[in-house]
């Protein structure tokens, strides 16, 4: 698989982070808003999950093939993440 880096406004919808993957991949995520976010599931809502504080980082996460990572805005206000797939 080839590296790949986007950003991402998070906001109160839960937004997919990478696609399934059918040979898995590694992701570095870094939150380069003030404002945490919350990574899980597609089920992912604000207050639950793995917060992600501003300004923080967080990975290499390995994913199991299929596997889909969603983020969603902890507060009131939106988060903006970088991601680096690998």
């Amino acid at each position: 698989m080839a590296i790949s880096a986007q950003r991402f406004t998070i906001s109160t919808t839960a937004t997919a982070l990478n696609t399934a993957s059918g040979a898995g991949e590694r992701l570095l995520i870094t939150n380069t808003s003030a404002n945490a976010a919350d990574l899980g599931a597609s089920g992912a809502t604000a207050g639950a999950g793995y917060s992600l504080a501003g300004n923080a980082t967080v990975g290499p996460l390995e994913l199991d093939p299929g596997d889909v990572l969603f983020a969603i805005r902890s507060g009131g206000a939106d988060a903006t993440l970088a991601v680096l797939r690998l």
